[in-house]
C-alpha cells in the first residue's frame, strides 16, 4: 500500500523543494535561504553558514514529536536528487542518534512490504540499503545502476571511534570506483603518495557527494559533528528535528510544522490528561482503572468502527541505587499481580537488561499484553499507538527524560480520530506531591518535543480526580463541582457515560450540576445535547467557571460550535452540485498536438551553465566557493545517459514531467518535435541535450504549462459564460464549513493588539505588522463583522477557497456578518494589485459575489484603503 504523505509533510517538503531549486538557480545557499523563508514565513531570515562546510545547503525542517520524520526523510532523498543534484541516482548518509534507532531504521527500509521502504522507491527508484559494515564492500555497481541509503550514527564516522576508523581504512574490494575518472575529479579525496586514490570508504563518499540525512539534529550540531561531516564532501544537509538549535549553533530552519496542524490531520493524541498523587500505589490502582475504562471504551468503538484497540500502560519503575531504597521493576510487577489481579502474560518488561518485547507485535489481537514496565529503555527506538496511559511512579524531573518516555503515549491509533473522546487523549499519572510542578515538567517536555510553549500549555488538563492546584500557565484546572441555573436538562442519550457520570440536573429547581474541570470537546456533547439557547449559554458559561474563568468573559466562537458555511463556486453534475474545481477543466479537453512545439533561446539556451572549479570569491568578508555549480558538474560524471537516443530522452521527460490530463501519446510527439527543433533548427546535438536533460525538462515542464493555463483560461471564461450548459453557480446545496475542532495554521499571531472576533482562540499565519494586519484589525473592529476567520493558505480540507486557471485560490479573510451574509476580502499590497493573477481573482470573487444573489460579498483593497471594505458592506 502506497504511503501518502499527511498535507503537512508535502507543505514541509514542497518548501525544502523550494529552497533546492532557489539554490539550483543562484549556485548560493545563501540567497536562496533568504528568499525560501521570505515565501514561507513572510519574512526573510538570514542563512548561517558551517564554517567547516562552506557553501554547502544546510538546512532543517522542524517537526514535533509523532509528525512522522522519518517518511518525510525518505521523501526529502528525492527532492534533494530532483531539485538539486540533478541526478538519478544518488548515495545518502542516513545518521540517527543512537544504535536502537539505527537497527529498528535499517529494519524498516529494508523491507520491501514496508510504507517507508516504498516511499523512498517511490521517490528515488532502485533502493539498496545498508549498514556501515556492508557499506565496506560497497559495489560500483550498486552506485551506478540505483541509490545507496547508508544507515549509521555520527559516532561510528568519527576518527577517534574504534568503529570509525574502519570507514577510513584502506579497502580493496573499494578500488574500482576510482577507474576511469577525469584527474580533476579526483581533487578533494586522500591518495597515496603517488598520487593514486586511496580505497575508503570515506574516499568514495568524498566522490559521489552524499545526499546527508539527519534524524533528531540537535543531538549533531557541534563542531566536532561539522567536523566529522566535512569529511565526506556532502551534497546537501537535510536535518530533521523537533527541538532545532537556537543558540550556540543554530540550524537553518526552513519550515516549521506546528501542533495545529498535527491535530488536523489526527496524528497525535490530545490534550493529555494529568493525575499526581504523593503515595505510588494509590496512583498506579488510578492510573489501572484509567487504562480499564479505556479498554471498554475500545470495545465500544470496535463494535461501532470494526477497528481495534487494546490500551496499554506505560509504567515507570525507578533503577535500583545502592543504599537506597527504591521503587523497582520486580516491586511494580509484584503490586499488579498480587493487590490487582493482573495476569502475569499481560505484563512485560523492557529494560537495559530485560526485553520481553523483542518479536512482539502488541498491535496483534491475540496478543494479550496490557502492562509495559520500563525505566529508561523506552525513551527511542520503541513505538506503539496502542499505548495511552503513562505511569511515573518517580518525579518526573528532567525535562529530557520526561520528552523521550511522554512521545511514546502521543501517537493516535491509525492516524484517525476516534468516535470516543476517550481514546482521543493521553493519560499521565506522576507520583509527585506537587500537581504545578508535574504540570510544569509536562509543558516544558512537550516544548522539548517541537510544540511552541503557547501550544503545550493547551495540550495538559487536569484529571477530574487531580486536587493538587491549578496550572500557573492558563490550563484547565478543577474547582469543584459548579451549579447554575438551566431551563432544560441535555438529552442523556446523546451523552457519553463519562459525561454523563459529572452531570446532575434537579428539575425542581431547574439547576445544572457539573463536577470537574470540564473540556472543551464535553461542552461541545453537552451544548449538542441541548434543545434550546438559553440552556447552552448556561453549559458555556459552567465550562468558563470550572475552567477558572470570568462568568461573562467571551470564548471563541467556534468554542461555542457556531456554524461558519461559506458557500462554494458550484458546478452543476446532474441532479447534484459540486464544488468547481481543478478536475472539472478535465470535461474541457484541449490538443497539446495543436500547440507550438518549441523553445527560444530565452526558454532554453544552447550554453549551458559553465563548471567553476576552483573560483572563490570573497562575499561580506567570508570566503565562499560556488559550492552548488561544482556540485551539478561532479554528478554529470556518473550520469548513465551518455548511450542514450531521441527516442530515450522523449521517455524519461514523460515518465518526469506530470501530465495527467493528456494521452501518452500526444506528450511523446510534443516532445519529440521540441527535440527535433533543437536539433535541426538550433543545432544543438543529442548528447547535449542528454547530458542537460534536468535543465531540458525545466524548460519542457514550463512549456507544457503554459500551454496547459492558456487552455485552462479558455475553458474557465467558457464556464463563466451564462449560456454555459453547465454555468458556474453559488447555492446552499454546495458548501465549505469551518471545523469549529480543526484549525491547522503554521505559525501563531503574537502580537500586542488583542483580537476580539476571530472564529478561534487561536489566529494562523497574520504577522503582527504591516499591511495585512492593518487590514485583520480594521475588520475586527467593524461593528457589522460577527466573527471572521483568518483564512489559512494551502489548507484545502480547512479553508474556503475559489479555483483559477492555475490552482486554488484562498483569500486572506473570511467573515460572517451579524445579517448572515458572508464577506471575503482579499488584500493586495500596492505591488501586488495590478497583474494576470490578481485580475483573474478579482473577477472570480465578483462571480461569486454576483451569483450569490446578495448573500455573498467580494472586496479585493489595496493600499491601505480599508474604509472601501466598510462600504462594501454598507452598500
Amino acid at each position: 500500500m502506497t504511503f501518502r504523505l499527511k498535507d503537512y509533510q508535502q507543505r514541509a517538503l514542497n518548501a525544502l523543494s523550494t529552497y533546492f531549486r532557489e539554490c539550483a538557480e543562484t549556485g548560493d545557499a545563501d540567497t536562496a535561504f533568504y528568499s525560501t523563508t521570505k515565501k514561507v514565513f513572510g519574512t526573510g531570515i538570514p542563512y548561517i553558514p558551517v564554517k567547516e562546510l562552506p557553501g554547502l545547503p544546510y538546512v532543517c525542517l522542524r517537526v514535533p514529536t509523532g509528525g512522522g520524520k522519518t517518511v518525510m526523510g525518505c521523501h526529502s532523498v528525492g527532492v534533494a536528487m530532483r531539485d538539486l543534484l540533478q541526478t538519478d541516482t544518488a548515495i545518502v548518509l542516513w545518521l540517527v542518534p543512537s544504535n536502537p534507532i539505527r537497527e529498528q531504521t535499517i529494519t524498516r527500509l529494508k523491507d520491501s512490504r514496508d510504507p517507508y521502504r516504498q516511499a523512498l522507491e517511490s521517490v528515488a527508484g532502485t533502493i539498496e540499503v545498508m549498514d556501515v559494515n556492508e557499506a565496506l564492500s560497497l559495489r560500483r555497481a550498486d552506485l551506478d545502476g540505483g541509490t545507496v541509503v547508508i544507515i549509521s550514527t555520527m559516532q561510528a564516522f568519527r576518527r577517534d571511534d574504534t568503529e570509525g576508523l574502519r570507514v577510513y581504512r584502506e579497502s580493496g574490494s573499494l578500488m574500482n570506483h576510482f577507474d576511469g575518472l577525469p584527474p580533476n575529479s579526483l581533487a578533494e579525496i586522500e591518495t597515496y603518495e603517488n598520487g593514486k586514490p586511496y580505497p575508503s570508504l570515506a574516499n568514495v563518499l568524498r566522490l559521489r557527494r552524499p545526499i546527508v540525512i539527519v534524524d533528531e539534529a540537535h543531538n549533531s550540531r557541534t563542531p566536532l559533528s561539522f567536523e566529522t561531516l566535512s569529511r565526506f564532501n556532502p551534497s546537501c544537509i537535510v536535518e530533521f528535528t523537533a527541538t532545532p538549535d537556537r543558540d550556540e549553533n543554530p540550524s537553518n530552519v526552513v519550515h516549521t510544522v506546528s501542533a495545529a496542524e498535527l491535530k488536523a490531520e489526527a496524528v497525535i493524541k490530545m490534550p493529555i490528561r494529568l493525575e499526581t498523587r504523593s503515595d505510588w500505589r494509590e496512583l498506579l490502582a488510578d492510573a489501572i482503572a484509567c487504562r480499564k475504562n479505556l479498554e471498554d471504551k475500545a470495545k465500544l468503538e470496535q463494535q461501532q468502527t470494526g477497528e481495534y484497540i487494546r490500551p496499554v500502560m506505560l509504567i515507570q519503575a525507578q533503577p535500583n541505587r545502592s543504599g537506597r531504597a527504591t521503587i523497582g521493576v520486580e516491586e511494580v510487577k509484584n503490586c499488579l499481580i498480587e493487590d490487582h489481579g493482573i495476569a502475569e502474560d499481560w505484563i512485560a518488561i523492557r529494560t537495559g537488561t530485560q526485553n520481553e518485547l523483542d518479536d512482539v507485535d502488541i498491535s496483534d489481537p491475540l496478543c494479550p499484553i496490557r502492562f509495559v514496565i520500563t525505566i529508561q529503555a523506552l525513551r527511542e527506538g520503541w513505538d506503539c499507538p496502542f499505548a495511552y496511559v503513562l505511569c511515573s511512579v518517580a518525579e518526573m524531573r528532567s525535562n529530557t527524560a520526561v520528552e523521550q518516555i511522554l512521545g511514546r503515549v502521543m501517537r493516535l491509533p491509525r492516524v484517525a480520530w476516534k468516535e470516543h473522546q476517550e481514546l482521543n487523549m493521553a493519560y499521565a499519572f506522576a507520583a509527585s506531591p506537587s500537581f504545578i510542578a508535574t504540570a510544569s515538567a509536562l509543558k516544558d517536555a512537550l516544548v522539548e518535543s517541537g510544540f511552541e510553549r503557547q501550544e503545550a500549555k493547551d495540550l495538559i488538563i487536569s484529571s477530574p480526580d487531580t486536587q493538587q492546584g491549578t496550572l500557573p500557565f492558563g490550563a484547565e484546572s478543577l474547582l469543584g463541582a459548579v451549579t447554575i441555573d438551566m431551563p432544560k436538562p441535555p438529552k442523556e442519550r446523546q451523552l457519553s457515560p463519562s459525561t454523563t457520570s459529572k452531570i446532575d440536573y434537579d428539575r425542581s429547581e431547574k439547576k445544572f450540576t457539573f463536577r470537574g474541570a470540564m473540556t472543551r470537546e464535553e461542552r461541545r456533547e453537552l451544548q449538542e445535547a441541548c434543545s434550546d439557547d438559553e440552556s447552552r449559554d448556561a453549559i458555556e458559561i459552567a465550562y468558563r467557571i470550572s475552567n477558572g474563568l470570568a462568568p461573562d468573559s467571551h470564548g471563541a466562537p467556534s468554542e461555542a460550535n457556531k456554524p461558519f458555511i461559506v458557500p462554494f463556486l458550484a458546478i452543476r453534475q446532474g441532479t447534484l452540485f459540486e464544488p468547481f474545481e481543478e478536475t472539472h477543466f478535465l470535461d474541457h479537453p484541449w490538443k497539446l498536438t495543436d500547440c507550438v512545439a518549441s523553445l527560444s533561446e530565452e526558454e532554453y539556451s544552447s550554453e549551458r551553465r559553465q563548471s567553476q572549479h576552483g573560483l572563490i570569491d570573497e562575499k561580506d568578508g567570508h570566503i565562499t566557493t560556488s559550492f552548488v555549480n561544482n556540485l551539478q558538474e561532479q554528478m554529470t560524471l556518473f550520469a548513465s545517459d551518455t548511450t542514450w537516443g531521441a527516442s530515450d530522452l522523449v521517455h524519461w521527460l514523460r515518465r518526469n514531467i506530470p501530465h495527467h490530463d493528456l494521452p501518452p501519446q500526444e506528450v511523446d510527439l510534443f516532445f519529440s518535435r521540441i527535440i527535433q527543433g533543437l536539433m535541426r533548427d538550433r543545432s544543438i546535438p543529442i548528447e547535449q541535450l542528454c547530458h542537460d536533460k534536468y535543465r531540458l525538462k525545466i524548460a519542457m515542464a514550463a512549456k507544457l504549462n503554459e500551454h496547459r493555463d492558456n487552455a485552462r483560461h479558455s475553458s474557465l471564461q467558457a464556464l463563466l459564460a451564462l449560456d454555459c450548459e453547465t454555468p458556474l453557480e453559488v447555492t446552499p446545496e454546495c458548501c465549505f464549513a469551518y471545523d469549529p475542532r480543526q484549525y491547522p495554521y503554521g505559525r501563531p499571531y503574537r502580537g500586542h493588539y488583542i483580537f476580539h472576533k476571530h472564529y478561534y482562540p487561536e489566529i494562523g499565519d497574520l504577522n503582527a505588522t504591516g499591511e495585512e494586519f492593518e487590514c485583520a484589525q480594521f475588520i475586527d473592529q467593524l461593528d457589522e463583522v460577527e466573527y471572521w476567520v483568518r483564512n489559512v493558505e494551502r489548507r484545502p480540507n480547512h479553508s474556503f477557497w475559489l479555483q483559477t486557471s492555475t490552482d486554488r485560490f484562498y483569500p486572506d479573510f473570511v467573515c460572517k456578518l451579524k445579517d448572515d451574509r458572508i464577506l471575503v476580502v482579499e488584500y493586495k499590497g500596492g505591488h501586488l494589485a495590478s497583474g494576470s493573477d490578481a485580475e483573474e481573482k478579482q473577477m472570480l470573487g465578483e462571480l461569486w459575489e454576483k451569483r450569490s444573489e446578495g448573500h455573498c460579498l467580494f472586496i479585493m483593497p489595496s493600499n491601505r484603503d480599508f474604509e472601501s471594505i466598510r462600504r462594501k458592506v454598507e452598500s
